[in-house]
């Protein structure tokens, strides 16, 4: 069922659903019951690594965004759990979009989780114009909340995170560049690490011609 007539001219995106929607059809009607058996799967393929999955296992992610909405949480947990193996920064927006204060305060919880993927998420998934993935409008009119959680990441031990709270801040800068200007001339010295965020995080700010960031 998988491998229909036209998978093969599919794009990654549809690919992922079309699995994600063949995978409903053998899955149990109960989200509880399907996240109890697609934790023992990504158990099973993962076996003793910590690596995360490739791409082709975006569709565990997905379940949880197509079939786990109206079941908040089992879903953060499923959530917490599959972005270990591979990533949930698509699957938590439409949380964040449904459920934004219990979701932000659970962000909050993440950006302070032992694993680095989770903290991840933590700042990936709530980025206000991550490629490819939905929008958060309200974020990108006033990311306020989104700096909240990149306070708590700057100083992040991973680099894996502090790359993506980089990101997160360059977003930013695309429609509050003085904001991010001002947080770049206070983050600047904190650290080696922290000078490294900014250095990334000011490329648009360069494009555009904000010289105010070199200072």
């Amino acid at each position: 069922m998988i491998f229909s007539s036209d998978f093969e001219a599919m794009e990654l995106k549809e690919r992922m659903r079309h699995t994600t929607i063949t995978l409903s059809y053998f899955l149990p009607s109960d989200f509880n019951e399907s996240c109890f058996i697609l934790k023992k799967c990504i158990q099973q393929i993962q076996g003793n690594s910590n690596d995360w999955g490739a791409l082709e296992y975006l569709f565990f992610a997905d379940y949880i965004e197509q079939f786990g909405i109206e079941h908040y949480e089992p879903s953060v947990e499923a959530i917490e759990f599959t972005t270990q193996f591979i990533t949930c920064e698509f699957a938590v927006r439409p949380f964040i979009i449904k459920y934004p204060n219990k979701i932000l305060s659970q962000l909050k919880k993440w950006a302070k989780h032992p694993n680095a993927k989770v903290r991840r998420l933590a700042t990936e998934g709530i980025r206000p114009c991550l490629p490819w993935a939905m929008a958060l409008p309200e974020f990108k009119k006033d990311p306020s909340k989104v700096l909240e959680i990149l306070e708590i990441l700057k100083n992040d031990e991973s680099e894996f995170v502090r790359r993506s709270v980089a990101n997160n801040l360059n977003d930013i800068s695309k429609d509050h560049p003085a904001l991010v200007i001002e947080i770049a001339k206070r983050w600047k010295g904190i650290s080696v690490e922290t000078d490294n965020i900014i250095k990334h995080a000011s490329r648009t700010l360069l494009k555009q011609g904000h010289t105010d960031i070199l200072n």
